[in-house]
């Protein structure tokens, strides 16, 4: 008995199209069965790019042509995917190399912590009663982690300017986020203190008068918190494609108007 011949299938060809995948509506149905194109007028599989392993292929190809997250993002987002879908699948384009956990992690750790422990010694040497131990301890604490945060703050711009893909990292705008909301939590709960302490003054509440260590308080906590804040949310916002890499909705608008 004579064996049928097995016809190959065709591979999909690695080298995909500049295009990116574009997304079908969610409420869109598929054609019935009797509708469908026979097979020999269906695309071939290099041009069937809607799965998540063309996706990925596709993605792969443009990092390897040297495209950052952010403009695999806009070309994805140009072809129908939502702003933050295309911004969660181009991070998925980085190398491990360009990510950096270790470093992004050492950073914003130890220039949380030696905030944490210059403030905490100043404020303990102000208070008409100081714990010195404590003080003591913070000030060893911010002492030993402020050249630690000097050091990967250096090498951080060092990575930031020797390749395009370190400021997308995911752990970078993770570490960095993490730090602006622990100073925004920190900073406004011992600000409330000290300015409770000079308002209470003022108005009496307490037997106490205002000292000029209490009008020192609160400037410290300004002068440490808003600075770290205002440093970490904006690396932060560096490192978020659908802030910093998209273009925002006036910019389209305008683009649109000059048409």
């Amino acid at each position: 008995m004579q064996s049928t011949p097995h016809t190959q299938q065709p591979v999909p060809s690695p080298q995909t199209s500049q295009s990116p995948p574009s997304r079908q509506p969610a409420g869109s149905q598929r054609p019935a069965p009797s509708q469908r194109p026979a097979p020999s007028q269906r695309p071939a599989p290099s041009q069937q790019v809607h799965s998540a392993g063309d996706t990925a292929t596709w993605m792969t190809a443009r990092r390897n042509q040297g495209s950052t997250p952010a403009e695999i993002a806009e070309q994805l987002v140009a072809n129908g995917w939502s702003a933050d879908e295309a911004s969660h699948r181009a991070l998925q384009s980085l190398r491990s190399s360009d990510r950096q956990p270790v470093l992004w992690f050492a950073l914003c750790w130890s220039a949380g912590l030696a905030a944490v422990g210059f403030t905490t010694a100043a404020h303990q040497l102000l208070s008409p009663f100081p714990d010195r131990p404590v003080a003591a301890f913070a000030l060893t604490l911010a002492v030993v982690m402020a050249p630690i945060a000097f050091i990967c703050g250096v090498l951080a711009r060092r990575s930031e300017t020797a390749s395009t893909f370190a400021v997308w990292s995911p752990e970078r705008r993770f570490w960095f986020g993490t730090l602006a909301a622990c100073t925004a939590v920190v900073g406004i709960v011992r600000l409330i203190t000290y300015v409770y302490a000079v308002i209470a003054a003022l108005v009496a509440a307490t037997p106490e008068p205002l000292y000029g260590r209490d009008l020192a308080q609160v400037a410290l906590s300004l002068t440490v918190a808003v600075p770290l804040f205002w440093w970490s949310s904006t690396e932060w916002r560096r490192s978020n494609i659908v802030i910093s890499g998209l273009r925002g909705d006036r910019e389209v608008a305008a683009g649109t108007a000059h048409r």
